[in-house]
């Protein structure tokens, strides 16, 4: 039976359409082959994109808290010179998923929700590439079906640690409020410049939709255990810079030596949260190179 209930993400009907529209737009500006579908899940339709040329091995990438799927394809866009990307959109946040917040971290619903998709597209295991927040919801998965996960790749991740709170809740919630009181293109620039590595026009603009329309996720990504990943085997590879205020990579690379049963690739790399065009061009990579393909 679907879940119904659960928080409606956007301010108005309006403002849904308006991320669609973006959505759209960002969509056909990747100029890419690209499929769309819808599933029914216990917890609402998932709208699936399937990027890239689908002759080509399938990876799965999940785009971050807050995110949506066509800026996530576009950070992982050089893969699909290797790969067809399947992409859900996340329920309950931006996109074209169920637009009602029901997925409960603490009930391991981000599990059963991608075990959900997986068995529609009849796939019995697959590697990932995630980022941000969406690490934490692979680490469900590898929680409750680790025999799902092939590889993982992990770019900036949540799931493991997270820095310093103070400078968080100071560089982050302060632009944050000044945009709600009055916004503005100052305001913005506030937020991004923590944010994004390189001023980027497309990733400005969805800023600007998010805070204005949508509801956003405040809840923090959580924070898994070696017991809880006891049964993880899979192999692992992480990028992580120090200069990403939410993920620093010293402490996510300490808590995954101490949490994994395989040891797994570190990466340094120099950004703030959301890598540059250039770094993400070296990062995938890295990443075609560990899958082997």
């Amino acid at each position: 039976m679907e879940i119904r209930n659960g928080l409606f993400v956007y301010k108005n009907e309006n403002c849904m359409k308006q991320m669609h529209d973006f959505y759209d737009k960002s969509l056909e500006a990747l100029n890419v082959e690209f499929e769309e579908m819808q599933v029914d899940t216990t917890y609402g339709k998932t709208h699936i994109l399937i990027a890239g040329d689908r002759n080509k091995p399938m990876i799965c990438s999940i785009h971050g808290g807050n995110g949506i799927s066509t800026l996530n394809l576009r950070i992982f866009k050089p893969l699909l010179n290797y790969y067809c990307i399947m992409s859900p959109d996340v329920i309950g946040m931006p996109g074209k998923s169920h637009p009602y917040r029901n997925l409960n971290t603490k009930k391991d619903d981000f599990a059963y929700w991608l075990r959900e998709i997986l068995d529609f597209l009849e796939i019995r295991s697959i590697s990932f590439v995630v980022s941000s927040y969406s690490a934490a919801m692979l680490f469900s998965l590898a929680k409750v079906f680790p025999e799902r996960i092939d590889k993982a790749a992990l770019v900036v991740p949540s799931g493991l640690a997270h820095g310093p709170i103070i400078p968080i809740i100071g560089k982050m919630s302060i632009p944050f409020m000044k945009y709600y009181i009055k916004p503005s293109a100052k305001a913005l620039k506030g937020i991004t410049e923590v944010m994004i590595t390189e001023s980027d026009e497309i990733w400005e603009e969805f800023f600007d939709l998010m805070m204005s329309s949508y509801k956003m996720e405040m809840r923090p990504p959580k924070e898994y255990t070696k017991k809880e990943l006891c049964k993880f085997n899979s192999e692992v590879i992480i990028f992580a810079s120090n200069d990403d205020i939410f993920f620093p990579a010293d402490q996510v690379f300490k808590k995954s030596d101490q949490i994994l049963n395989i040891a797994p690739q570190k990466h340094y790399i120099k950004c703030k949260h959301l890598p540059s065009d250039s770094t993400m061009l070296d990062v995938c990579e890295k990443i075609h190179s560990f899958f082997g393909e």
